[in-house]
């Protein structure tokens, strides 16, 4: 019982006091001073087609994480005294997200990703906002429920990926052929092609492109999970000012209630319905910041 009551009035408190952190360490925020030199947040995305980060019908772009994003960014102009800020988007692979940021080409990535030990090293990361876990996308007529079903099989995954790793793992034991591809989609092409086996991706990105697919009625999103993957916002290393901001807007979303009512509006509606799973619910209970090895 005590983490409850040490962790609930924190959050309590942190609503109650609304903008006092806004501030004081601004000017020692490289990014920060980036930001208020152009007048633009660069904000780095990799899109994930009905969920997280994507462009929609109009060109917009829009999601789960771009809506969190958003709640930062206004705490952003307000903690610079900047209500004209714009911003910009720019749509990454996996592999790019990592160094446009170090390089300063990106103030802050606001898609998918998940907090491990191994980017800690090189990137901050907010509190975690969503968690999943690594499965297959397949077509119907091969169902997986563990990893001895995929001997021998065709398995695709997307570059710099953490399924990348996991599918590394699984190669030589279960003599996989391992197809890398830049970008999800082209994971669930080769599927749908009969060119691969199956795509492994974190589940709840796989939902969203199924519901994507015109040939959805023939694929599913099969096997146990072979992860737990806690995403969080990929921030600039050591950037203290920018991350408290980003943190003290996570913390009071979850606080207010907010974030649960944004995932049922990405992730509990007609074309996609995905229960809130357990690590997520701890989540909201206890916001962390778990990287995983």
């Amino acid at each position: 019982m005590c983490p409850v009551l040490l962790r609930k009035p924190a959050l309590s408190l942190l609503v109650f006091a609304g903008l006092w952190w806004v501030g004081a360490a601004i000017a020692q925020s490289v990014t920060l001073d980036r930001i208020a030199a152009k007048g633009v947040v660069s904000v780095g995305y990799i899109a994930t087609p009905g969920t997280f980060a994507f462009e929609d019908a109009q060109g917009n772009t829009v999601g789960y994480s771009i809506d969190l994003c958003l709640r930062v960014i206004d705490n952003i102009r307000k903690s610079l005294k900047r209500p004209d800020l714009r911003v910009r988007y720019t749509q990454l692979t996996g592999a790019q997200r990592i160094p446009m940021l170090k390089a300063g080409e990106i103030d802050i990535e606001c898609g998918g990703n998940t907090n491990t030990v191994a980017r800690q090293k090189d990137v901050d990361f907010s509190y975690t906002f969503f968690t999943t876990g690594a499965r297959l996308l397949t077509l119907k007529s091969f169902p997986v429920q563990g990893n001895n079903d995929l001997w021998q099989k065709r398995v695709a995954v997307s570059k710099g990926t953490t399924a990348e790793s996991l599918v590394r793992q699984l190669q030589t034991e279960q003599n996989l052929q391992v197809i890398s591809v830049g970008t999800d989609p082209e994971g669930v092409a080769l599927v749908e092609r009969g060119q691969a086996d199956a795509f492994a991706q974190d589940d709840i990105l796989l939902y969203g492109l199924l519901s994507a697919s015109p040939r959805k009625d023939q694929l599913m999103v099969s096997g146990r999970f072979m992860s737990v993957e806690p995403y969080a916002f990929m921030l600039p290393k050591g950037d203290v000012p920018l991350r408290e901001i980003v943190d003290k807007t996570l913390l009071g979303l979850m606080s207010s209630g907010e974030l649960l009512g944004l995932y049922k509006k990405w992730f509990d509606t007609v074309a996609l319905r995905v229960p809130m799973n357990v690590y997520m619910q701890e989540n909201l209970r206890f916001p962390s910041k778990y990287g995983v090895p």
